[in-house]
């Protein structure tokens, strides 16, 4: 369905039980695709709103953490999503253009805005006045370190060089808090900074985690070695790292039904989160979807992307009735007749694959189509034959293969110069692995090369942007891992890892894109 101008819509907000509310202010046509301009609501309510509360609506302003006194006004795709109800019109309630694009609101933004409205006013005035402050180079000294007031991010090296991490509560903004080390007393400290909003935390050495009472909505644990962790309320993201045993539990409000796990783990033999709301397994080459199901049987979001994969019993992921997103990337081993049909997914209102088997993805267009003209948002891309399959498994730049912003030519050089670097940088590593500063020396010209390389792609039409330049770089990186995984083969225990930072610097000093 197209909504018309001043079409007022509601969607059913989960956590919040409640339904939120958006206005439709403008319409486009933006090359082949057509937009729509929606604005949030402040209204919110446990029932579909009547004439009067339609009538009474107004853009709601948002102002949590950084966001100043903020409208989300956004250009989204043109289709109203499924489960979003029509209840209204009303002449546009903001008229100023907006420059930004997003999806359509689900009121996830408003479940933030009350939750930063539970903090107390003084807290957040003194949060405030210091964003705001013109002068944002005042330093303060702190258990012998000099750091700037406004100081947002604190890592291993500062959080290891105080005696009490105390001194650290006269930063009035710092929302993440980081460690790769141990570091004694840090989750009581994230326990008890109300804007600490984001942890990465790996190496801690403790048994137990608990951060009940943070504020945290990221979160990422190493979880080796770790027998029991005690997640806050509240939390929206947890990424699961390192070796999880099968001893671990994992407590989390409501057994998890608000949580999204992020995790390359495809065996979840630790217990709790049995609610989880939504999974996304990544990096994977094997993932059997019986195992999904009945581990976690509540999910409403379902993401998997491949190294890439094969999920077998793909079948079964029909039982998961509950499914609002199914997003797929580089998942193969399926076949057209265990992909399951729109009628098992009643409140589907997402599905993206991406680089599939040709034949499911013909299959799924063909039979979500019916689906797809009643709202539900679906996106078939990069089908891709087995000979394909064959001749990319080892390439880090196939999902190049099929953007619209990168020519296939272009696509098959970055491979090529992917394998020759790599060729020659395991050549170098047998020859020099014995050196470390004779191995960085013969690698240089490696990646000198490499660079160049793209240099030479772009400057015949520019298409290397930040998502591709993040992709050239980590397909260096594993390269370097190939390098440091030859050295430790060659049987030396105190082998010298791989100084990367003087590669990379080396690419960095090449680099045109």
């Amino acid at each position: 369905m197209k909504p018309t101008v001043g079409d007022i819509f509601v969607v059913y907000t989960p956590r919040l039980a409640a339904y939120t509310a958006m206005q439709v202010t403008a319409l486009k046509q933006e090359g082949k695709d057509e937009l729509a301009c929606v604005l949030s609501l402040d209204w919110v309510g446990p029932e579909l709103p009547d004439a009067a509360a339609v009538a009474a609506m107004k853009p709601i302003v948002f102002n949590f953490f950084f966001w100043k006194e903020h409208h989300v006004h956004v250009w989204v795709p043109i289709d109203v999503p499924h489960g979003y109800v029509h209840v209204g019109n009303r002449p546009p309630l903001l008229t100023e253009k907006s420059v930004s694009y997003s999806q359509w609101p689900s009121g996830s933004t408003v479940f933030s805005q009350r939750r930063w409205e539970t903090i107390p006013q003084a807290t957040r005035d003194l949060f405030k006045q210091t964003v705001a402050q013109e002068d944002r180079s005042e330093l303060v000294t702190l258990g012998g370190l000099e750091l700037r007031r406004t100081t947002q991010r604190l890592d291993t090296d500062r959080l290891s060089a105080v005696s009490d991490l105390a001194v650290f509560e006269a930063l009035p903004i710092l929302t993440s808090v980081n460690a790769d080390a141990p570091v004694p007393g840090l989750f009581e400290f994230i326990r008890r900074r109300p804007f600490v909003y984001e942890s990465h935390v790996t190496n801690h050495g403790q048994r137990v985690v608990d951060v009940r009472g943070a504020r945290l909505t990221r979160f990422g644990l190493d979880v080796t070695g770790v027998e029991e962790v005690y997640l806050n309320d509240e939390l929206e993201t947890l990424s699961l790292l390192g070796e999880a045993s099968p001893g671990l539990r994992i407590h989390a409000e409501a057994d998890g039904r608000w949580l999204h796990l992020h995790t390359k783990d495809t065996a979840w033999a630790w217990s709790g989160l049995d609610a989880l709301d939504e999974l996304h397994v990544h990096s994977f080459r094997e993932l059997d979807a019986a195992r999904i199901v009945r581990r976690f049987p509540k999910l409403t979001e379902l993401r998997a992307s491949g190294a890439p994969g094969n999920l077998r019993n793909t079948a079964e992921l029909g039982a998961l009735t509950g499914l609002c997103v199914l997003m797929f990337n580089e998942v193969f081993g399926m076949s057209p007749e265990e992909f399951p049909g729109p009628e098992r997914f009643p409140d589907l209102g997402r599905l993206w694959l991406t680089s599939l088997p040709a034949d499911v993805a013909a299959s799924v267009k063909k039979g979500y189509k019916a689906a797809a003209q009643r709202g539900v948002d679906v996106s078939v891309r990069q089908p891709r034959k087995p000979e394909w399959l064959a001749e990319n498994l080892d390439n880090p730049f196939r999902h190049w293969d099929g953007e619209d912003n990168i020519p296939p030519a272009k696509a098959k050089k970055a491979a090529a110069l992917y394998r020759q670097a790599r060729s020659a940088a395991l050549a170098a590593t047998t020859e020099h692995g014995g050196s470390p500063s004779a191995l960085v020396s013969a690698l240089t010209p490696v990646v000198r090369d490499y660079t160049e390389g793209f240099n030479k792609l772009d400057a015949r039409g520019a298409f290397i942007f930040t998502v591709e330049r993040e992709h050239i770089h980590d397909a260096l990186m594993g390269i370097f891992d190939a390098v440091d995984e030859k050295l430790r083969a060659a049987g030396n225990a105190s082998v010298v890892p791989l100084d990367r930072n003087a590669l990379v610097t080396v690419m960095d000093s090449v680099r045109d894109f």
